[in-house]
Protein backbone atom coordinates (compact mmCIF):
# COMPACT_ATOMS: atom_id res chain seq x y z
CA UNK A 1 0.00 0.00 0.00
CA UNK A 2 2.40 2.34 0.88
CA UNK A 3 4.61 2.12 -2.55
CA UNK A 4 1.27 2.94 -3.84
CA UNK A 5 0.74 5.98 -1.92
CA UNK A 6 4.20 7.07 -2.71
CA UNK A 7 5.95 5.15 -5.25
CA UNK A 8 8.92 6.82 -4.67
CA UNK A 9 11.71 5.22 -2.26
CA UNK A 10 12.68 8.65 -1.15
CA UNK A 11 9.83 9.39 0.62
CA UNK A 12 11.24 13.06 2.03
CA UNK A 13 9.43 14.49 4.93
CA UNK A 14 6.71 13.46 7.03
CA UNK A 15 4.08 15.98 5.27
CA UNK A 16 5.42 14.90 1.54
CA UNK A 17 4.04 11.37 3.01
CA UNK A 18 1.17 12.36 4.51
CA UNK A 19 -0.23 14.49 1.91
CA UNK A 20 0.31 11.55 -0.49
CA UNK A 21 -1.62 9.63 1.75
CA UNK A 22 -4.52 11.68 2.49
CA UNK A 23 -4.04 11.86 -1.67
CA UNK A 24 -4.35 8.10 -2.36
CA UNK A 25 -8.03 7.82 0.74
CA UNK A 26 -9.49 10.70 -1.39
CA UNK A 27 -9.18 8.84 -4.17
CA UNK A 28 -9.91 5.26 -3.13
CA UNK A 29 -12.70 6.41 -0.63
CA UNK A 30 -15.17 4.32 -2.27
CA UNK A 31 -13.03 1.22 -2.90
CA UNK A 32 -11.59 1.36 0.50
CA UNK A 33 -14.95 1.09 1.89
CA UNK A 34 -16.43 -1.12 -0.26
CA UNK A 35 -13.65 -3.98 0.09
CA UNK A 36 -15.21 -4.33 3.28
CA UNK A 37 -18.72 -4.85 3.05
CA UNK A 38 -20.33 -8.11 1.68
CA UNK A 39 -21.08 -8.83 -1.76
CA UNK A 40 -25.19 -8.59 -0.88
CA UNK A 41 -24.73 -5.53 0.39
CA UNK A 42 -22.65 -4.34 -2.35
CA UNK A 43 -25.48 -5.12 -4.80
CA UNK A 44 -28.25 -3.43 -2.49
CA UNK A 45 -25.75 -0.70 -2.54
CA UNK A 46 -25.45 -0.52 -6.51
CA UNK A 47 -29.57 -0.88 -6.89
CA UNK A 48 -29.86 2.10 -4.39
CA UNK A 49 -27.94 4.88 -6.59
CA UNK A 50 -29.06 2.92 -9.37
CA UNK A 51 -32.24 4.14 -8.12
CA UNK A 52 -31.11 7.64 -7.05
CA UNK A 53 -29.35 8.18 -10.76
CA UNK A 54 -33.06 7.25 -11.96
CA UNK A 55 -34.12 10.21 -9.93
CA UNK A 56 -31.65 12.48 -11.05
CA UNK A 57 -32.82 11.63 -14.99
CA UNK A 58 -36.67 12.64 -13.64
CA UNK A 59 -34.82 16.28 -12.52
CA UNK A 60 -33.30 16.53 -16.10
CA UNK A 61 -29.81 16.37 -14.61
CA UNK A 62 -27.47 13.15 -15.72
CA UNK A 63 -24.42 12.63 -13.13
CA UNK A 64 -20.98 13.34 -14.87
CA UNK A 65 -19.63 9.50 -13.42
CA UNK A 66 -20.82 5.98 -11.91
CA UNK A 67 -22.16 7.32 -8.48
CA UNK A 68 -21.47 3.86 -7.09
CA UNK A 69 -17.19 3.72 -8.26
CA UNK A 70 -16.57 7.87 -8.44
CA UNK A 71 -16.63 10.24 -5.46
CA UNK A 72 -16.13 13.20 -8.18
CA UNK A 73 -19.71 12.13 -9.80
CA UNK A 74 -21.44 13.51 -5.86
CA UNK A 75 -19.98 17.49 -6.62
CA UNK A 76 -23.49 19.15 -6.59
CA UNK A 77 -25.53 16.87 -4.48
CA UNK A 78 -27.18 18.66 -1.13
CA UNK A 79 -29.14 18.00 1.26
CA UNK A 80 -31.93 18.99 -0.26
CA UNK A 81 -31.29 16.97 -3.37
CA UNK A 82 -32.09 13.77 -0.55
CA UNK A 83 -34.90 15.34 1.02
CA UNK A 84 -36.42 15.19 -2.75
CA UNK A 85 -35.48 11.96 -3.58
CA UNK A 86 -36.68 10.53 -0.29
CA UNK A 87 -40.05 12.49 -1.05
CA UNK A 88 -40.00 11.35 -4.93
CA UNK A 89 -39.18 7.20 -3.85
CA UNK A 90 -42.55 8.36 -1.28
CA UNK A 91 -44.77 9.68 -4.12
CA UNK A 92 -43.74 6.40 -6.66
CA UNK A 93 -45.23 3.55 -3.94
CA UNK A 94 -41.75 2.44 -2.69
CA UNK A 95 -42.08 0.62 0.23
CA UNK A 96 -41.23 2.40 3.84
CA UNK A 97 -38.23 -0.21 4.41
CA UNK A 98 -36.92 0.04 0.35
CA UNK A 99 -37.34 3.85 0.88
CA UNK A 100 -35.31 4.19 4.70
CA UNK A 101 -32.50 1.91 2.73
CA UNK A 102 -32.30 3.64 -0.34
CA UNK A 103 -31.95 6.62 1.30
CA UNK A 104 -29.22 5.73 3.88
CA UNK A 105 -27.29 4.23 1.13
CA UNK A 106 -27.22 7.99 -0.73
CA UNK A 107 -26.49 9.47 3.01
CA UNK A 108 -23.84 7.10 3.38
CA UNK A 109 -22.36 7.86 -0.11
CA UNK A 110 -22.42 11.55 0.10
CA UNK A 111 -20.16 11.02 3.27
CA UNK A 112 -18.06 8.96 1.68
CA UNK A 113 -17.80 11.95 -1.23
CA UNK A 114 -17.13 14.49 1.53
CA UNK A 115 -14.17 12.51 3.05
CA UNK A 116 -12.87 12.54 -0.34
CA UNK A 117 -13.46 16.68 -0.68
CA UNK A 118 -16.08 16.52 -3.07
CA UNK A 119 -19.18 17.48 -0.46
CA UNK A 120 -19.02 20.94 1.85
CA UNK A 121 -19.04 20.16 4.98
CA UNK A 122 -22.62 22.19 5.59
CA UNK A 123 -24.58 19.65 3.59
CA UNK A 124 -23.13 16.91 5.76
CA UNK A 125 -24.20 18.97 8.74
CA UNK A 126 -27.50 19.17 7.33
CA UNK A 127 -27.45 15.37 6.78
CA UNK A 128 -27.18 13.99 10.08
CA UNK A 129 -30.72 15.73 10.38
CA UNK A 130 -32.43 13.69 8.12
CA UNK A 131 -33.93 10.49 9.74
CA UNK A 132 -35.51 7.64 8.35
CA UNK A 133 -39.06 6.72 8.75
CA UNK A 134 -39.73 5.12 12.21
CA UNK A 135 -42.54 2.22 12.22
CA UNK A 136 -45.59 4.35 13.32
CA UNK A 137 -44.62 6.91 10.68
CA UNK A 138 -44.60 4.26 8.41
CA UNK A 139 -47.56 3.30 9.70
CA UNK A 140 -48.89 6.67 9.37
CA UNK A 141 -47.58 7.41 5.66
CA UNK A 142 -48.90 3.99 4.21
CA UNK A 143 -52.63 4.92 5.45
CA UNK A 144 -51.97 8.35 3.57
CA UNK A 145 -50.74 6.90 0.68
CA UNK A 146 -53.46 4.16 0.05
CA UNK A 147 -56.10 6.93 1.06
CA UNK A 148 -54.65 8.89 -1.87
CA UNK A 149 -54.88 5.95 -4.65
CA UNK A 150 -50.82 5.49 -4.23
CA UNK A 151 -49.55 2.47 -3.98
CA UNK A 152 -47.12 1.31 -0.88
CA UNK A 153 -45.23 -1.53 -2.63
CA UNK A 154 -44.02 -2.06 -5.56
CA UNK A 155 -42.83 -5.54 -7.12
CA UNK A 156 -43.85 -9.02 -6.17
CA UNK A 157 -42.07 -9.04 -2.40
CA UNK A 158 -44.31 -10.32 -0.12
CA UNK A 159 -44.94 -7.29 2.52
CA UNK A 160 -44.66 -10.12 5.74
CA UNK A 161 -43.51 -13.30 6.67
CA UNK A 162 -45.62 -16.63 5.44
CA UNK A 163 -47.61 -18.53 8.68
CA UNK A 164 -46.94 -22.12 8.96
CA UNK A 165 -48.94 -24.10 11.16
CA UNK A 166 -47.18 -26.41 13.01
CA UNK A 167 -49.10 -29.37 11.16
CA UNK A 168 -47.45 -28.29 8.12
CA UNK A 169 -43.75 -27.83 9.41
CA UNK A 170 -44.38 -31.61 10.82
CA UNK A 171 -45.39 -33.02 7.16
CA UNK A 172 -42.76 -30.64 5.26
CA UNK A 173 -39.79 -32.33 7.62
CA UNK A 174 -40.50 -35.64 6.90
CA UNK A 175 -39.56 -37.26 3.85
CA UNK A 176 -42.82 -38.19 1.17
CA UNK A 177 -41.62 -41.48 -0.08
CA UNK A 178 -38.47 -43.60 -0.05
CA UNK A 179 -36.56 -41.52 -2.13
CA UNK A 180 -33.30 -39.89 -2.02
CA UNK A 181 -34.80 -36.86 -3.40
CA UNK A 182 -37.21 -36.93 -0.82
CA UNK A 183 -34.67 -37.51 2.17
CA UNK A 184 -32.84 -34.44 0.76
CA UNK A 185 -35.89 -32.50 0.94
CA UNK A 186 -37.14 -33.10 4.12
CA UNK A 187 -33.29 -32.71 5.76
CA UNK A 188 -33.36 -29.10 4.62
CA UNK A 189 -36.61 -27.93 5.41
CA UNK A 190 -35.35 -29.45 9.23
CA UNK A 191 -32.23 -27.52 8.42
CA UNK A 192 -34.16 -24.13 8.02
CA UNK A 193 -36.67 -24.77 10.51
CA UNK A 194 -34.88 -26.85 13.45
CA UNK A 195 -31.79 -24.94 13.33
CA UNK A 196 -33.15 -21.33 11.47
CA UNK A 197 -30.33 -21.61 8.89
CA UNK A 198 -30.51 -19.15 5.84
CA UNK A 199 -30.56 -20.91 2.10
CA UNK A 200 -27.15 -19.74 1.65
CA UNK A 201 -25.77 -21.00 4.52
CA UNK A 202 -27.72 -24.49 3.64
CA UNK A 203 -26.84 -24.31 -0.02
CA UNK A 204 -22.89 -24.42 1.48
CA UNK A 205 -23.20 -26.68 3.73
CA UNK A 206 -20.05 -29.69 3.01
CA UNK A 207 -20.40 -32.98 4.33
CA UNK A 208 -17.13 -32.93 6.47
CA UNK A 209 -18.85 -29.89 8.11
CA UNK A 210 -20.30 -32.38 10.11
CA UNK A 211 -18.86 -34.12 12.91
CA UNK A 212 -20.43 -37.52 13.41
CA UNK A 213 -18.78 -38.15 16.44
CA UNK A 214 -20.19 -35.35 18.68
CA UNK A 215 -23.26 -34.76 16.73
CA UNK A 216 -21.62 -31.20 15.74
CA UNK A 217 -22.85 -29.17 12.65
CA UNK A 218 -19.92 -26.55 11.89
CA UNK A 219 -20.90 -23.77 9.28
CA UNK A 220 -19.98 -20.53 7.55
CA UNK A 221 -22.51 -17.68 8.04
CA UNK A 222 -21.81 -15.98 4.24
CA UNK A 223 -24.04 -13.01 5.61
CA UNK A 224 -21.88 -11.75 8.96
CA UNK A 225 -18.99 -13.75 7.59
CA UNK A 226 -18.93 -16.10 11.08
CA UNK A 227 -18.86 -19.16 11.99
CA UNK A 228 -21.74 -21.50 13.86
CA UNK A 229 -22.01 -24.59 15.99
CA UNK A 230 -25.34 -26.71 16.13
CA UNK A 231 -25.53 -29.40 17.83
CA UNK A 232 -27.45 -32.05 15.75
CA UNK A 233 -30.74 -33.38 17.54
CA UNK A 234 -34.16 -34.79 17.60
CA UNK A 235 -35.88 -35.70 13.88
CA UNK A 236 -32.58 -33.65 11.74
CA UNK A 237 -30.02 -35.88 13.14
CA UNK A 238 -32.27 -39.01 12.48
CA UNK A 239 -32.60 -37.94 8.86
CA UNK A 240 -29.29 -36.44 8.40
CA UNK A 241 -27.70 -39.42 9.58
CA UNK A 242 -29.95 -41.72 6.86
CA UNK A 243 -29.38 -39.48 4.26
CA UNK A 244 -25.58 -39.71 4.21
CA UNK A 245 -25.71 -43.40 4.87
CA UNK A 246 -28.09 -44.07 2.17
CA UNK A 247 -27.61 -41.12 -0.62
CA UNK A 248 -24.59 -38.84 -0.75
CA UNK A 249 -22.02 -41.16 1.00
CA UNK A 250 -18.62 -39.87 0.05
CA UNK A 251 -16.45 -38.52 2.82
CA UNK A 252 -16.04 -34.93 1.30
CA UNK A 253 -17.85 -32.73 -1.08
CA UNK A 254 -21.28 -30.60 -0.93
CA UNK A 255 -24.24 -31.96 1.70
CA UNK A 256 -27.56 -30.83 -0.05
CA UNK A 257 -27.01 -32.54 -3.89
CA UNK A 258 -28.91 -31.49 -6.55
CA UNK A 259 -31.36 -33.59 -8.56
CA UNK A 260 -32.04 -34.25 -11.90
CA UNK A 261 -36.23 -34.73 -13.66
CA UNK A 262 -35.93 -38.29 -12.76
CA UNK A 263 -35.78 -36.87 -9.06
CA UNK A 264 -32.23 -39.22 -8.57
CA UNK A 265 -29.55 -36.72 -6.63
CA UNK A 266 -26.66 -36.00 -8.67
CA UNK A 267 -22.65 -35.08 -7.55
CA UNK A 268 -23.37 -31.61 -7.78
CA UNK A 269 -24.20 -28.86 -5.15
CA UNK A 270 -27.77 -27.71 -5.12
CA UNK A 271 -27.93 -23.76 -5.66
CA UNK A 272 -29.48 -21.27 -3.51
CA UNK A 273 -31.70 -20.67 -6.15
CA UNK A 274 -32.75 -23.93 -6.84
CA UNK A 275 -33.60 -24.68 -2.84
CA UNK A 276 -35.72 -21.63 -2.66
CA UNK A 277 -37.59 -22.87 -5.89
CA UNK A 278 -37.88 -26.62 -4.27
CA UNK A 279 -39.16 -25.17 -0.79
CA UNK A 280 -41.58 -22.85 -2.71
CA UNK A 281 -42.95 -25.92 -4.71
CA UNK A 282 -42.98 -28.17 -1.32
CA UNK A 283 -44.77 -25.45 0.39
CA UNK A 284 -47.38 -25.41 -2.65
CA UNK A 285 -47.89 -29.41 -1.60
CA UNK A 286 -49.23 -28.66 1.80
CA UNK A 287 -51.34 -25.66 0.72
CA UNK A 288 -48.98 -22.79 1.02
CA UNK A 289 -48.34 -19.95 -1.79
CA UNK A 290 -44.94 -18.35 -2.06
CA UNK A 291 -43.34 -20.35 0.65
CA UNK A 292 -39.60 -18.81 0.92
CA UNK A 293 -36.66 -19.91 2.47
CA UNK A 294 -37.06 -17.08 4.74
CA UNK A 295 -40.42 -17.70 6.21
CA UNK A 296 -39.19 -21.17 7.45
CA UNK A 297 -36.20 -19.77 9.63
CA UNK A 298 -38.44 -16.16 10.52
CA UNK A 299 -40.90 -18.99 11.84
CA UNK A 300 -38.08 -21.07 13.82
CA UNK A 301 -37.32 -17.95 15.51
CA UNK A 302 -40.54 -17.20 16.22
CA UNK A 303 -41.14 -20.67 17.56
CA UNK A 304 -37.98 -20.04 19.48
CA UNK A 305 -38.44 -16.47 21.01
CA UNK A 306 -42.28 -17.77 22.30
CA UNK A 307 -40.18 -20.06 24.46
CA UNK A 308 -39.65 -18.02 28.21
CA UNK A 309 -36.61 -20.55 28.24
CA UNK A 310 -34.90 -18.78 25.69
CA UNK A 311 -33.06 -15.52 26.13
CA UNK A 312 -32.07 -13.02 23.92
CA UNK A 313 -28.15 -14.04 23.66
CA UNK A 314 -29.13 -17.66 23.41
CA UNK A 315 -31.46 -16.58 20.55
CA UNK A 316 -29.20 -13.97 18.62
CA UNK A 317 -26.74 -17.23 18.58
CA UNK A 318 -29.60 -19.63 17.79
CA UNK A 319 -30.07 -17.09 14.22
CA UNK A 320 -26.69 -16.19 13.85
CA UNK A 321 -27.98 -12.17 14.33
CA UNK A 322 -25.03 -9.70 15.30
CA UNK A 323 -27.44 -7.65 16.19
CA UNK A 324 -29.75 -7.54 18.94
CA UNK A 325 -32.51 -5.25 17.52
CA UNK A 326 -32.94 -8.09 15.13
CA UNK A 327 -33.28 -10.66 17.41
CA UNK A 328 -35.38 -9.15 19.78
CA UNK A 329 -38.50 -8.63 17.73
CA UNK A 330 -38.39 -12.49 17.92
CA UNK A 331 -39.14 -12.07 21.86
CA UNK A 332 -42.64 -12.12 21.77
CA UNK A 333 -43.74 -14.01 24.90
CA UNK A 334 -48.03 -13.07 24.07
CA UNK A 335 -49.10 -14.94 27.54
CA UNK A 336 -46.64 -12.66 29.57
CA UNK A 337 -47.45 -9.11 31.43
CA UNK A 338 -45.81 -6.44 29.63
CA UNK A 339 -44.21 -6.32 33.65
CA UNK A 340 -43.78 -9.72 33.78
CA UNK A 341 -39.73 -10.26 34.99
CA UNK A 342 -39.56 -6.98 36.76
CA UNK A 343 -39.36 -6.81 40.41
CA UNK A 344 -39.56 -3.60 42.48
CA UNK A 345 -39.04 -4.88 46.03
CA UNK A 346 -42.31 -4.68 46.39
CA UNK A 347 -44.33 -8.21 47.70
CA UNK A 348 -45.34 -10.15 44.53
CA UNK A 349 -47.22 -12.74 46.24
CA UNK A 350 -50.28 -11.53 47.63
CA UNK A 351 -53.29 -12.98 46.46
CA UNK A 352 -55.56 -11.47 43.81
CA UNK A 353 -59.55 -10.74 45.22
Amino acid sequence: MLTTIYPNTNMGTLQNLGSAANDYASRNAFQLYQVRRPRNTQRAQRAALDIFTSFLHFCGIAPSGELYEDPTAWQGVTFGLVVAFMQWLTQNGYAIHTINDRVSTVKTYMRLAHSAGFIPDGEIIRLQGLKSYSSKEGLDLDEKRIASGVETRRGKKKTSSTFLSESQIDILCVPRNETPQARRDALIFCLMFDHAMRVSEVADLQVDNIDRASRMLTFYRRKTGKTSRHILRGRTWRLLSEYLSRDNTKPTGPLILASCKTGALIEKSMSTAAIAARVRELGEWVGIQKLSPHDLRHAAATCAGNDERTSLNSLMRFGGWESASVAVRYLNRASDADNAGVRLGVDYNESIE
